[in-house]
């Protein structure tokens, strides 16, 4: 018989304790995930204030007005970002450019999945390719 009670007695504390509405598991930091915006604003922190907004290129867009305003911004030597909403699976997908006003070009990425990650890769010594309808990387030569 006190098996029964003392087995009563866990099932009962096992359960109750699913059914705190408040509980919030103290390793996972409230609002850790990164969204879209997030990542627009640290590539537009990056640039900088002086930045011009270069633009978005949309799913299944041309990016020739935004390749051309990322391509004249970096020959008059003025910082800039543009952003590239690429067609994910199960997430949202994004990459972006940005110059700052020092005159560094970064490429960066962005996913959702899994709370949401970005990444950036400076492009040493860049030069202009002309390409102007490719993707973000397609607009700059960098030395390896």
């Amino acid at each position: 018989m006190l098996h029964k009670i003392y087995t009563f007695c866990f099932l009962f504390a096992l359960l109750s304790g699913c059914n705190d509405d408040d509980y919030v598991p103290i390793d996972v930091p409230i609002n850790a995930f990164i969204s879209l915006e997030d990542f627009e604003q640290q590539v537009i922190n990056s640039a900088g204030t002086e930045a011009v907004g270069c633009g978005k290129v949309e799913i299944n867009e041309s990016s020739f007005a935004v390749n051309t305003c990322v391509s004249d911004s970096f020959f008059i030597v003025t910082p800039f970002y543009a952003f590239y909403i690429i067609q994910g699976i199960d997430s949202r997908v994004a990459r972006a450019v940005s110059m700052s006003l020092s005159g560094v070009v970064e490429f960066w990425s962005y996913d959702s999945f899994g709370g949401g990650e970005i990444s950036s890769i400076v492009c040493n010594d860049p030069s202009s390719t002309f390409e102007l309808m490719g993707s973000h990387t397609d607009t700059f030569n960098c030395a390896e």
